[in-house]
C-alpha cells in the first residue's frame, strides 16, 4: 500500500505489560529481563501502529549486540512483525564531534548482515560539525564503495545511499551522483536540527530532482518530524515508490512535554496529572473518577489542595480540561481501553511510555487519513482561586534586591552567519570549535571578525534570560549574568567569545563531572555565589545542573536563592532553603524566566504557587 511510513528508532521504549499499576509493581518476568518479558509498542498496540523501525550500529552497546546476535538478529530479538520494515544506519549524530566515522565500510556491511536488516544506509559523516567538503566527499565515496560490495556480495538488504550536505544544492548534487553510481534508494541525513524552513526548500529541490526519473524506489528522511512539511512528503511520493521519515517526536513528547503530551485524533493536545512522591490518595482519587465514583467538582478539590501543596497548581486549568472531557474513554487503542485513567497521569515509566505509545498512534492514524495534522493545547479558561492579586514573598524579594545574579547554561543557536563561519573555517582547513580549548588563540585568529560578547553570541533560550536582565535594569538593579559554556566553563556574558559547537547534553556524570574539574567550574562557581548578591536565580537543564557540583547544593542552602531546576536534581536533598521551581525540560524553563520577568514588569503578580 503506497503511503508515507512512519519507523519509529530503536531506544529501548520497552513497558512491563503486566505492570501492577495500583501498587505500582513490575511482574517478576520483567524483573528477570525487560528485552525477553518487556512489551514494545506493537505489543500493545498492534502490527499497524507503524511501518517499521531504524536501529542505530552507534546506539548498540556491547552486552545488546550480544543479546541480539544470540537471537539471530534483530527482528527476533525486537520480535519485530514480519509486515515492519527494519532499518539500519550508523548513527552518526553519535559520532558527529569525531574526525571520522569509528567503522569502516565492510565492518558496516558486516553489522547489516547480522542484524538482519531489510534496508542498510552507507556510513555517512554529518558536514556541520566538522569540515563540511570532506565530510561530504566522504560520505559519498562511503556510499560508491559500499555499492560496488553490495553488488559483488550476496547481501539480503537493500543499500540506501546516505545524502548529506549543508546547503540545499549539496544535496541535490550528490544525491545526483549517487543516482548516476546505481542507487535508487535514498536516506536523506543531517537534518534534525535544521530549521523547518530549510527541510521545506530540500523536500521541494528533491521533489523536483526526482520528477523526471520514474525508477526512484525509496526516499527516506532520517530524524524528521515536522508536521508542516508532512503534505510536502505525500507531493514527493507522487514521484517515487515510497517515502519514510523516522522519529520518536511523538512518543518522547508525552514526557519531555510540560503540557500538550496526550495526543487525539480530533487534533487536541491534553496535558497529564503529574502526581509526584507518595501522594497516593491523589492516586485512588483519580481512579474514583474515572469509576464514576466522584464528581468532577470533587476531584478538582482533591488536586487543587494537592496542587497548592506541591508549587504547581498552574497545571489546574489543564487538569479540569482532561478530567472535564474524559479523552482516554473516547480512544480505541488497546492501551487506553486496557489502562484506563493511568495513561493520563503523568508518573513512571510505565505511564509515561504508554502514553508515548498512544501518540505514536494517534499520529499514525492521522498520517493515513490524508488531514493537515495540528494539535491545539487543551485548558479551562477562567482564573485560579483568585490568587493573582495575592501578596507575594518572593515577588517582594525580586523586587527590593538591589544586587542580583543570573547563572544559565550556553545555547545551541548562535546569532552568526554559520555559512559564512564554514566557509572561512573549511579554508583554514579547521572543523568547529568544539571542546578543543586549547586550539583557542588559533580560532581567535581566524574567526575574529565573527566574534561577539557571550550575551550577544548567544541566540534561543537566552533571548529569556537576557529580557529578564532587563527588567531588573530598568529596575535600577546591578546584574550579573553568567553562563555555564560548553567551550569555556563559566564566563560571563560580557565575556567575548567564539562561535562554536558543544554541549554537555547527552554526557553520562563521570564525563560532566571530569569537564567541570578540568575547567576549575565548581570552584569558580564557589567562589561567585558567595558573593553579596541578593539574589542569585539559576536556570539550568539537568546535565548543567550536575556540572555545579557543591555550589548547587550550597544554593540549596540559601534563602536568596532561585532555582529552576529538574525534579531528578534535587530529589534527595532535605531542607531545602531555596525558592525551587521544578522544570523538567526547556519549555518549562522559560515559562519560568518569563514569569520572573512578568513579576518584575507588573503589580499584583503571585510567584508563590510554582514553587516547590
Amino acid at each position: 500500500m503506497k503511503g508515507l511510513k512512519l519507523i519509529l528508532p530503536d531506544w529501548d521504549d520497552i513497558v512491563d505489560a503486566n505492570y501492577d499499576f495500583v501498587n505500582e509493581k513490575h511482574s517478576e518476568g520483567y524483573l528477570k529481563g525487560r528485552y525477553m518479558h518487556g512489551a514494545r509498542i506493537w505489543d500493545l498496540l498492534g502490527d499497524e501502529v507503524i511501518d517499521g523501525v531504524l536501529i542505530s550500529i552507534s546506539a548498540i552497546k556491547r552486552d545488546k549486540m550480544k543479546k541480539i546476535l544470540g537471537a539471530g538478529g534483530a527482528r527476533n530479538f525486537l520480535r519485530l512483525p514480519g509486515k515492519m520494515q527494519l532499518i539500519g544506519d550508523c548513527g552518526a549524530w553519535q559520532y558527529r564531534d569525531k574526525d571520522a566515522p569509528p567503522y569502516r565500510v565492510d565492518e558496516v556491511m558486516d553489522y547489516y548482515s547480522r542484524l538482519g536488516v531489510d534496508y542498510g544506509v552507507t556510513l555517512d559523516h554529518i558536514p556541520f560539525f566538522g569540515n563540511p567538503q570532506e565530510r561530504m566527499e566522504l560520505t559519498f565515496r562511503n556510499a560508491v564503495e559500499m555499492y560496488k560490495l553490495w553488488r559483488s556480495g550476496n547481501y539480503k538488504f537493500t543499500l540506501m545511499a546516505s545524502v548529506q550536505g549543508i546547503e540545499v544544492n549539496h544535496y541535490v548534487k550528490f544525491m545526483d551522483k549517487l543516482y548516476n553510481v546505481g542507487y535508487r534508494h535514498f536516506a536523506i541525513g543531517g537534518l534534525a536540527k535544521r530549521n523547518t524552513d530549510f527541510i521545506k526548500a530540500l523536500v521541494s529541490a528533491l521533489t523536483e530532482y526526482v520528477r523526471g526519473r520514474s525508477d526512484v524506489e525509496k526516499v527516506h528522511f532520517l530524524g524528521v518530524t515536522r508536521l508542516s512539511i508532512i503534505p510536502m512528503l505525500s507531493e514527493l511520493l507522487n514521484h517515487v515508490n515510497e517515502v519514510s521519515f523516522d522519529s520518536s517526536a511523538m512518543l518522547r513528547m508525552a514526557w519531555t512535554r510540560e503540557v500538550g503530551n496526550y495526543l487525539t485524533t480530533n487534533g487536541k493536545a491534553y496535558t497529564a496529572i503529574r502526581v509526584i512522591g507518595d501522594n497516593h490518595d491523589v492516586l485512588n482519587a483519580l481512579r474514583l473518577y474515572d469509576k464514576g465514583v466522584l464528581s468532577l467538582e470533587e476531584v478538582i478539590a482533591i488536586l487543587r489542595n494537592y496542587l497548592t501543596k506541591v508549587g504547581q497548581v498552574h497545571y489546574l486549568p489543564y487538569y479540569e480540561a482532561l478530567l472535564r472531557d474524559t479523552p482516554w474513554k473516547k480512544c480505541s487503542c488497546a492501551i487506553c481501553r486496557t489502562v484506563g485513567i493511568d495513561v493520563v497521569i503523568f508518573r513512571g515509566n510505565d505511564r509515561n511510555r504508554r502514553r508515548g505509545f498512544h501518540n505514536v498512534y494517534v499520529f499514525k492514524r492521522l498520517l493515513e487519513s490524508g488531514k493537515d495534522i495540528r494539535f491545539i493545547n487543551v485548558k479551562v479558561n477562567h482564573s485560579i482561586n483568585g490568587d493573582e492579586a495575592a501578596s507575594d514573598e518572593l515577588t517582594t524579594l525580586l523586587k527590593k534586591a538591589s544586587r542580583v545574579l543570573i547563572i544559565t547554561n550556553c545555547t545551541d543557536e548562535k546569532n552568526v552567519n554559520w555559512n559564512a563561519v564554514l566557509n572561512l573555517l573549511r579554508s583554514r582547513g579547521l572543523k568547529v570549535p568544539s571542546f578543543d580549548i586549547e586550539l583557542e588563540d588559533t580560532y581567535r585568529e581566524v574567526l575574529r571578525r565573527f566574534m561577539k560578547p557571550a550575551g550577544e553570541m548567544y541566540g534561543g533560550s537566552f533571548r529569556a534570560v537576557r529580557n529578564l536582565a532587563k527588567a531588573f535594569r530598568r529596575l535600577g538593579k546591578q546584574v550579573d549574568v553568567y553562563v555555564i559554556s560548553a567551550r569555556y566553563g563559566l564566563i560571563s556574558e560580557r565575556e567575548v567569545i567564539l562561535p562554536y559547537n558543544a554541549t554537555l547534553k547527552g554526557l553520562d556524570i563521570d564525563a560532566i563531572r571530569n569537564w567541570s574539574k578540568r575547567l576549575g567550574l565548581e570552584r569558580r562557581l564557589m567562589e561567585l555565589v558567595g558573593k553579596p548578591y541578593d539574589v542569585i536565580i539559576v536556570a539550568l537543564p539537568r546535565e548543567y545542573a550536575i556540572a555545579m557540583g557543591y555550589a548547587l547544593r550550597r544554593l540549596l542552602n540559601m534563602d536568596n536563592a532561585i532555582l529552576i531546576l529538574p525534579k531528578s536534581i534535587i530529589e534527595d536533598v532535605k531542607d531545602i532553603k531555596a525558592k525551587v521551581m521544578l522544570a523538567g525540560g526547556l519549555t518549562a524553563r522559560l515559562k519560568y524566566i518569563k514569569r520572573l520577568t512578568k513579576a518584575l514588569n507588573s503589580t499584583g503578580v503571585t510567584l508563590d504557587r510554582w514553587l516547590l
